[in-house]
């Protein structure tokens, strides 16, 4: 089994001039490893966007660019965003496989869901007004409703991130451990689907 992931390109930092190697070609926002400077990608063009916010170390079960293997398919992390919630927090590593599909891992203390960005409309009305026990789509039942709001990110991601603000997000529990969570902000609603995934099926690439 395969698990070589290639650099699709390389841009320069403005700020520094360090090299910045990119294993995905539409990544939109990235830090640069040495000044530490916030780049935001459109096109072929690099702007910078300030100092990005320095995350506290923690203890995790993946690696920025270091390729693991889960249910015999290998990902590679590329970015990691931190969620502060009220009495925690959690992170969300922007992955991809050897396909350029891309997926997400959140991590909150030791529970693990893979999920993949879903391109089913949600109705703003429905939405908002979900309350804990609610069914949705006769298949998704309402588990858990919160806000979040962005720490700081590491690595490079797919999306645009403003340090401080803020999401409401609701997660819908299904059978077979799956697990819907739907993000909503100024009238935006984006949907992720997968399941929860037990950390000691993750696997290392040497």
């Amino acid at each position: 089994m395969s698990s070589k992931f290639t650099i699709e390109k390389s841009i320069q930092c403005p700020q520094c001039g360090d090299s910045l190697p990119l294993y995905f070609k539409h990544t939109k926002l990235v830090q640069c490893n040495s000044c530490t400077s916030t780049i935001f990608l459109e096109n072929e063009s690099t702007r910078l966007a300030g100092e990005s916010s320095v995350l506290t170390p923690e203890l995790s079960i993946l690696s920025l660019n270091a390729p693991f293997i889960y249910d015999h398919k290998s990902y590679l992390p590329l970015g990691k965003i931190r969620y502060s919630y009220g009495r925690g927090f959690w992170e969300e590593w922007w992955i991809k496989d050897l396909q350029n599909n891309e997926y997400w891992i959140s991590i909150d203390e030791g529970d693990l869901v893979l999920q993949q960005k879903t391109q089913m409309h949600y109705d703003n009305d429905i939405v908002e007004h979900l309350a804990i026990g609610d069914v949705l789509h006769d298949e998704w039942i309402v588990s858990e409703i919160g806000t979040a709001t962005y720490e700081g990110f590491e690595g490079a991601l797919p999306k645009l991130i403003n340090i401080g603000s803020s999401y409401t997000y609701v997660h819908l529990s299904g059978k077979d451990a799956k697990l819907l969570t739907l993000e909503y902000s100024q009238n935006i609603i984006e949907g992720y689907e997968g399941r929860w995934i037990s950390p000691f099926d993750i696997g290392r690439i040497h």
